[in-house]
């Protein structure tokens, strides 16, 4: 009786040390496939956050990151430069702002949503935030911490690289 015991045992934790490692591996191909090669990617998960939408003086609206009851999350694409010109940068960034009471959804009406998406480059008239509008937007739970975001979308105003978001996130 003792050795099943000890067989038992030894089954359940070689059993949960498997999936632990299938669940990061995949977390890990989801992240890593939306990324071009020819940059880095980062994302930020923000918990009590929020977006306040504000107006320049140009009456352009963008987002202003605040103490709030949701979350945000953040995707920056940064480009590699050459380190030979000063103004060789190219970035782009997607603002997301989550309701911390209504994670799970699929919609393709996100005028109503906080999404934002930012392109910071020596492009004359083309940098700046740009509201999302036009795409889809799923986010679905894989576990009670983790949750997968899918965004696909497109800006009309100014070109993108990035144009689709694949994400596991989790709540801690």
């Amino acid at each position: 009786m003792r050795y099943l015991y000890v067989f038992f045992l030894m089954v359940c934790l070689i059993s949960c040390k498997a999936k632990v490692k299938t669940l990061s591996k995949s977390i890990e191909e989801v992240n890593t496939k939306t990324c071009p090669e020819d940059g880095t990617c980062s994302y930020s998960f923000l918990k009590n956050k929020t977006l306040l939408i504000k107006t320049d003086n140009l009456g352009s609206d963008y987002p202003e990151v605040i103490n709030g009851n949701g979350s945000v999350l953040k995707f920056e694409y940064k480009k590699h430069g050459n380190s030979d010109f000063q103004d060789s940068g190219y970035r782009e960034e997607v603002f997301i702002a989550l309701d911390s009471n209504n994670l799970e959804f699929l919609t393709t009406d996100l005028t109503n949503k906080n999404l934002f998406f930012a392109r910071w480059c020596y492009c004359r008239g083309q940098t700046g935030y740009y509201k999302i509008n036009k795409g889809e937007l799923s986010i679905s739970k894989i576990d009670n911490v983790n949750y997968k975001l899918h965004l696909s979308f497109k800006i009309d105003e100014v070109p993108q690289i990035i144009n689709e978001i694949n994400h596991i996130f989790n709540l801690d």
